[in-house]
């Protein structure tokens, strides 16, 4: 029976508890602060706000390197001899993540890799989804575990709810015009992922709170999302009460017990302090 390993970047923002639960491996995306340049993970992600409040820019991140793929991947076949690795890789129009990965799977041998179209904890829903599958089907061939990862995508919805645009803003994702404008009428536009982009999608009016709740409730009626799938949290900075606003808000519409995941520095950097996020898979 082949043996498979699942393998994802950091910017994936997997909890340790799921990475021992299923043995995946996590490969470093990069985050750099002035001259330093650091592992997206190696780091409190609050230094990601601190540095703008201080310099008025941005951290910059940089996908894995070939280097580091390589790196993880020949440990892999150390410890796992024969082993096939399945990489479900960062969204591959974001950055240079996917191409590093194929450079370094090139070099060594029974690497899959297949792009997530997906970004933090959507990239994490399919990672699971993944691992899942694979433990329920034992005996299934590298060709059939990549075809339902591309199909696991294709099902997967990610929205975040930013508190503020001035995070897309600095990052050059909205315009100063549409940054004034959403400050002056209290908007609120989601950002969503389509075909692994992320882009400004349905905007919302009025307090954050009455955002908030609004946008959880399009989010299940627009999609069929598996309950067992759904999945809340955000970046560092969002209160306990909109945590609790958001449970909430989702036992009233029927969705018991949801998942929680929290940001790393490399989303961080786009949403911001406190930006909410919903992620789950529709079912078929």
């Amino acid at each position: 029976m082949t043996k498979y390993i699942i393998t994802t970047e950091s910017g994936s923002d997997i909890s340790p508890q799921l990475v021992e639960r299923y043995g995946i491996y996590v490969v470093p995306m990069h985050v750099t602060m002035g001259s330093e340049t650091y592992d997206d993970g190696s780091f409190d992600v609050e230094d990601v706000y601190r540095f703008y409040d201080k310099t008025g820019t941005l951290p910059k991140t940089s996908g894995s390197t070939p280097q580091d793929f390589t790196t993880v991947f020949e440990r892999i076949f150390e410890e796992h001899p024969g082993a096939h690795i399945i990489h479900v890789a960062y969204s591959a129009v974001t950055t240079v993540s996917y191409n590093s990965c194929v450079l370094a799977a090139r070099e060594l041998g029974n690497i899959h890799v297949i792009d997530s179209k997906n970004v933090s904890g959507g990239l994490t829903a399919v990672v699971v989804a993944t691992a899942k599958f694979v433990e329920a089907n034992p005996d299934s061939t590298p060709e059939e575990i990549v075809t339902f990862v591309e199909e696991v995508r294709e099902r997967t919805r990610f929205v975040f709810l930013p508190q503020s645009l001035l995070y897309l803003k600095a990052g050059g994702r909205v315009s100063n015009v549409a940054y004034l404008g959403a400050s002056l009428l209290r908007l609120h536009p989601t950002i969503v992922l389509e075909n692994g982009y992320l882009v400004a999608s349905k905007k919302y009016r009025g307090s954050y709170e009455r955002c908030l709740k609004n946008a959880l409730k399009d989010f299940v009626t627009n999609y069929s999302i598996d309950p067992e799938t759904l999945t809340i949290g955000g970046t560092a900075g969002l209160s306990e009460a909109y945590k609790q606003l958001g449970e909430t808000t989702l036992n009233k519409l029927g969705y018991q017990d949801p998942l929680w995941f929290s940001a790393g520095a490399v989303i961080s950097s786009h949403g911001g302090p406190g930006a909410f996020g919903m992620i789950g898979i529709e079912k078929k």
